[in-house]
């Protein structure tokens, strides 16, 4: 089984997380080097949790139903019952749109793998439990 360690993430059965060849390699890249980055560490580490246990697949063979860099995500709040869109961007890209989130943010590097129909519960930053479900991906 797999379970979460850190000051973010509770111990919770996590889902299975599947990264592309090309993204695990860049964002292995983005998350080292932002882990002396005290505004982005914790992130950085969670996200480097995720690109550990995640079943890496050649690009091509890759799943549409997956969470990857770029993909447009429609998420349901397990708590509020709120629905709301992103779309999962690379640091520094975050002015492509309203609803750009960062790889590098604790949701972004939760999302990161997830197939529709997953669930992943957190601990926010600001110690309020999250609770967020892939309903679909694009």
């Amino acid at each position: 089984m797999n379970y979460a360690r850190s000051s973010h993430f509770h111990p919770t059965k996590l889902p299975p997380v599947t990264i592309s060849k090309t993204d695990r390699a860049r964002l292995v890249s983005i998350a080292v080097a932002a882990l002396t980055d005290r505004r982005r560490s914790a992130a950085a580490s969670n996200l480097l949790r995720e690109l550990d246990r995640a079943t890496i697949v050649p690009d091509a063979q890759f799943p549409e139903n997956v969470v990857a860099v770029h993909s447009r995500v429609h998420l349901r709040d397990n708590i509020t019952g709120e629905d709301s869109r992103i779309t999962l961007v690379l640091p520094g890209e975050t002015c492509a749109g309203p609803n750009a989130l960062s790889v590098l943010t604790l949701l972004g590097a939760a999302l990161i793998g997830l197939s529709e129909g997953a669930s992943i519960d957190w601990c926010a930053a600001s110690g309020d439990r999250s609770s967020k479900t892939v309903l679909r991906c694009e």
